[in-house]
């Protein structure tokens, strides 16, 4: 996640001048963001969350978003049913080329099997914007295990 961050900031520093040539904004502040995504890591997992996006801010020219999302999730393995709920704050950098990369960083609930039951979560991702309201996402993060997940994006 820091690495994500740190390459996020770079890139904006790096841009300086050029950025109005790749740089773009699909947020804007009040914007509800839906995500459904489904993967495989070791067992079937889903996950769903809600955005709610407060605003943006720019690194020089490169215009960065940021909300706070709530996020759950459900990993079925051989003995249960694992799941978790988490609350993040969330970073996005949109590039012209209707892609969108997100980063999150925060804390989750994971049960029922957790020996600590409160945990660090994290979420980064790729959207891919068909419409203004839809687009399909490439996600991975940590929300008590590990996943990854194909899955849509709604924005409301």
């Amino acid at each position: 996640m820091k690495k994500l961050l740190v390459v996020l900031v770079l890139i904006g520093v790096a841009a300086g001048a050029f950025a109005q040539d790749w740089a773009a904004s699909y947020n804007k502040p009040g914007n509800i963001n839906l995500y459904a995504s489904g993967g495989w890591y070791y067992w079937p997992e889903v996950s769903v969350a809600a955005e709610y996006m407060i605003g943006e801010f720019n690194i020089g020219p490169v215009p960065l978003d940021w909300g706070v999302a709530v996020r759950g999730g459900m990993d079925f393995w051989s003995g249960g049913i694992d799941y978790s709920v988490g609350a993040l704050a969330t970073l996005h950098l949109g590039l012209i080329w209707n892609l969108e990369f997100y980063a999150s960083l925060g804390a989750c609930f994971y049960g029922p099997t957790a020996a600590f039951p409160v945990t660090v979560a994290s979420y980064e991702g790729l959207t891919y914007w068909f419409s203004k309201s839809l687009g399909v996402v490439l996600e991975s993060g940590y929300l008590g295990w590990y996943f990854w997940g194909v899955g849509i994006e709604f924005k409301l």
